[in-house]
């Protein structure tokens, strides 16, 4: 019979559930642990933000400066669109978790869709 590794492992704690100033202050103190899921998280700013619909216009007006002034300025804004959605997923998590500090709602609505969980030190 061969050893399981995932048996001697410890289960992890279950996320904590606190309010928005319990959080906050938990936080300042540097009593909690938090993990953010970046999928999640970049998701949920693409949704936030409407990142689809803006990556549409500005590829568009990229396409718009190649065609009517030179091609060059508008390959430039092109692959700054295309650029735009890697540059929002880079720092995703960094931002959620900067904005749950900040705003009750955004941090009820996070926990609320697991995409942030909290846990004690």
């Amino acid at each position: 019979m061969a050893d399981d590794p995932s048996a001697d492992a410890v289960p992890s704690p279950a996320p904590e559930t606190m309010d928005h100033a319990a959080y906050r202050q938990a936080w300042a103190e540097g009593g909690i642990r938090v993990d953010i899921d970046p999928r999640g998280a970049y998701r949920y700013l693409a949704a936030q933000a409407l990142l689809p619909l803006v990556q549409l216009a500005v590829l568009g007006m990229g396409v718009g400066v190649a065609l009517m002034l030179h091609w060059f300025p508008g390959v430039l804004v092109i692959i700054a669109g295309f650029l735009l959605p890697r540059m929002c997923r880079a720092s995703a998590p960094a931002f959620m978790l900067k904005r749950s500090l900040e705003d009750g709602a955004v941090y009820q609505d996070l926990v609320r869709h697991g995409i942030l969980r909290v846990f004690r030190l």
